[in-house]
């Protein structure tokens, strides 16, 4: 019979994170926005999405600044970036470093 392995929650989400981020280095993904935030920080929090599925976004405010565009919910847009897990939630989303608006 082989032994259990047995991770901690905090090795088995560096394990997952450290898998995504290598998979997901540099990604193009096509929504919707929703949820958009943008608390005092500056950071922009926003969901995107299609017919049956979502993707938590992050735009950090250096990037923010050098988007052409005011991000809205409801507009369809192009989010390049790279996957990240965020290890205090266990969640991952989309470091989004350029947005464009969808024509």
């Amino acid at each position: 019979m082989s032994e259990r392995v047995v991770c901690t929650v905090s090795e088995l989400a560096m394990r997952i994170k450290a898998s995504l981020e290598d998979q997901f280095p540099a990604v193009w993904v096509e929504g919707e926005i929703s949820n958009l935030r943008t608390p005092s920080s500056g950071h922009a929090y926003f969901t995107l999405k299609d017919d049956t599925a979502q993707l938590r976004c992050v735009l950090f405010r250096g990037r923010g600044r050098r988007v052409a565009f005011q991000p809205e919910d409801g507009i369809q847009v192009l989010a390049f970036g790279g996957l990240d897990v965020y290890l205090a939630r266990g969640e991952y989303q989309l470091v989004v470093e350029l947005l464009e608006p969808r024509e």
